[in-house]
């Protein structure tokens, strides 16, 4: 295998060992080999000494607590040597040419600064979990092709940004952009990059040679193995209902243009009822709610400094945001 000294792929991991166990031995089996940093993020259950002792060629970062995704990325990135960097969930498997995708990618495409993985559903792997995000006009975050046949968007193209959980990046964009914005925690912050990248006129291009395998929110807290009810069918939590609500409020604020409220409210009341009358997390939803509005004057603080720095206009990012939407 050679070692290629150009990418840093990172993995923030909290308490799952054995997932982060198989993740790291997908890593071994690359055709490509990059660097690794694991950013244990106050695990307890000895995640730090099985990367020590299983795994010595990766490093790993130990945080004192449990502070999240975005924190953990950014003080990854903060460590990176190499030119590139990947982000990989804890609950994945890359194929052995994962790391080599990217990298051709990275190579050939010399106007785009980050690119999204084809993301397999690890337990059916006729069926994508996703190829790349969208953000809509009614104000939802969506993975594009989720629950679609494996060989759907075969196509190298254009899309409107990339799921962290398996992601590659130039880090000129974080130099230019900054990093993951701390504020949400976890959930939506990759979509937050790929849109304040996007409003700078930074370009995310989907790679489906790029193949990761994802077990769809493994490393939820609340996770009790995968979904069999129906290929469309996601995994919902307390945790996970709360903080996708909370974040999704502050993406609105922060992005959305005004000509697109009609649409978002008809979004927040179709939410509202999926909640109510299909997942049985209406508190968390509720709550997360609250909480995303009382956050609204930071928000709106970030989207009055982001208004001094974009390059693409309210029009413009409603045509970027249609432009990538799912046909629904």
């Amino acid at each position: 295998m050679t070692d290629s000294g150009e990418i840093t792929v990172i993995i923030p991991s909290w308490n799952r060992r054995e997932l982060l166990r198989h993740c790291l031995r997908s890593l071994e089996r690359q055709t490509v080999r990059p660097r690794v940093l694991v950013v244990d993020n106050g695990s307890d259950d000895g995640t730090s000494e099985m990367v020590a002792s299983r795994f010595p060629d990766f490093a790993c970062l130990a945080l004192d607590a449990n502070r999240g995704f975005a924190v953990a990325a950014n003080r990854a990135l903060d460590r990176v040597e190499t030119p590139f960097a990947a982000l990989l969930n804890n609950d994945t498997e890359a194929d052995p040419g994962w790391v080599e995708a990217g990298l051709n990618a990275l190579h050939d495409h010399g106007g785009h600064a980050f690119f999204a993985s084809r993301m397999v559903n690890f337990f059916d792997r006729t069926v994508l979990d996703g190829a790349g995000d969208c953000y809509t006009r009614g104000g939802l975050a969506l993975k594009r092709g989720f629950g679609e046949p494996v060989d759907r968007y075969s196509r190298t193209e254009e899309v409107l940004g990339a799921s962290a959980g398996a992601a590659f990046y130039r880090m000129d964009l974080f130099r230019h952009i900054g990093g993951f914005d701390e504020d949400y925690v976890i959930y939506l912050e990759d979509v937050d990059l790929s849109l304040r990248a996007q409003l700078r006129g930074l370009r995310c291009l989907y790679i489906p040679e790029a193949v990761v395998h994802h077990m769809e929110a493994a490393s939820d807290r609340e996770w009790r193995g995968p979904v069999q009810t129906g290929r469309k069918r996601a995994h919902y939590s307390f945790d996970r209902v709360f903080w996708i609500t909370r974040n999704r409020w502050q993406l609105m604020v922060t992005y959305q243009p005004a000509r697109n409220l009609p649409r978002l409210v008809q979004g927040w009341t179709r939410s509202f009822l999926f909640h109510l009358i299909k997942v049985g997390h209406l508190g968390a939803f509720l709550r997360g709610l609250a909480a995303g509005m009382s956050m609204t004057g930071k928000a709106r603080l970030k989207r009055r400094r982001m208004r001094e720095q974009r390059i693409l206009s309210d029009r413009q990012l409603c045509q970027l945001m249609q432009r990538f939407s799912p046909r629904v």
